[in-house]
């Protein structure tokens, strides 16, 4: 099963959307904070592009269905985003993108290449790198948790 063109597609639509609605938000900052409207644009136009990179793609040959496991894998990732959601509420940015970011990469690696310590430096690393990019270089504020 091809799903490649209907994808694109909806990522298309879905970048597209997302570039018009950030368009219209009308945010002021004390620090001139970019964020607000900047960044909901960016990741939206990467959106745009992976999805005409999926519709000019020429279709493959491959009539394989989808197999099970890489569609847990995938249920999996998304579960994962939608409790890394929740725990940004909870927690706070640096509590929740260590568990996320560990829990991603054990997914991801799949059972034949785990590695404990890989997923926790992989964590670290991209937790602070991300508090370094937007928190100390950007000054983007970013998000804390109700419970903590």
């Amino acid at each position: 099963m091809n799903t490649d063109r209907p994808l694109g597609a909806a990522l298309l639509a879905l970048g597209a959307g997302g570039i018009a609605l950030a368009s219209t938000l009308s945010v002021r900052t004390f620090n001139n904070d970019p964020g607000p409207k900047l960044f909901p644009i960016f990741a939206c136009v990467i959106l745009v592009i992976c999805g005409l990179g999926l519709i000019l793609q020429r279709p493959a040959d491959d009539q394989r269905p989808m197999d099970r496991d890489a569609l847990l894998r995938g249920a999996s990732m998304a579960a994962m985003l939608g409790v890394f959601a929740l725990a940004l509420w909870l927690v706070g940015f640096h509590a929740a993108s260590l568990v996320a970011v560990f829990g991603l990469y054990w997914i991801i690696a799949g059972p034949e290449r785990r590695v404990w310590w890989r997923g926790i430096v992989y964590a670290v690393a991209t937790t602070v790198g991300v508090h370094l990019l937007f928190a100390t270089a950007l000054g983007a504020f970013l998000p804390r948790g109700i419970l903590f």
